[in-house]
């Protein structure tokens, strides 16, 4: 049973058609689902050759799938979705084995880093020498001087 559609639905679908590109935050399978989606809504009867089709497909991904894909060069979008999918995986190997190799180095710095620190804290300090304070000259009352029913100056709250 065919769908009812007015002029306006089919321009809505054919101008998605046309801006349809790989979102930066997007799986490859995500978007092949949105693709066959608007694809299917665009040529239901599947009139648009093949070859068409895996075009658009492979040139609305990012520049470093599109070029991997023209060089295995697809037949059917099937094919191409399956290409662009390895295409994936490699490249998540690839960031993959960056990331470990700089969480090595990352690593290595650290225990240099450490050794360092070890090694320094090891390593006798030199101080300053102990000069012994001079014993303190006068009687007690010029030492601490003291007032009459107040205590001592200057120490504890004064009364008020």
């Amino acid at each position: 049973m065919a769908r009812f559609k007015t002029k306006a639905q089919v321009e809505v679908w054919h101008r998605k058609w046309d801006a349809l590109k790989h979102e930066e935050d997007e799986d490859i399978s995500e978007y092949t689902t949105r693709f066959k989606k608007i694809y299917k809504r665009v040529d239901p009867q599947k009139r648009t050759p093949t070859r068409t089709v895996v075009r658009k497909f492979i040139n609305s991904l990012p520049p470093k799938y599109v070029k991997m894909l023209t060089i295995i060069g697809p037949d059917t979008l099937d094919e191409a979705i399956e290409a662009a999918m390895d295409v994936e995986a490699s490249q998540r190997v690839k960031n993959r084995k960056r990331d470990q190799t700089y969480m090595v180095n990352t690593i290595e710095e650290l225990r240099h880093e450490i050794h360092n620190l070890q090694v320094a804290q090891t390593k006798p300090k030199q101080s300053k020498p102990v000069i012994p304070a001079e014993p303190l000259q006068g009687t007690r009352d010029q030492i601490i001087p003291f007032r009459r029913g107040g205590g001592f100056k200057g120490r504890g709250q004064e009364r008020g």
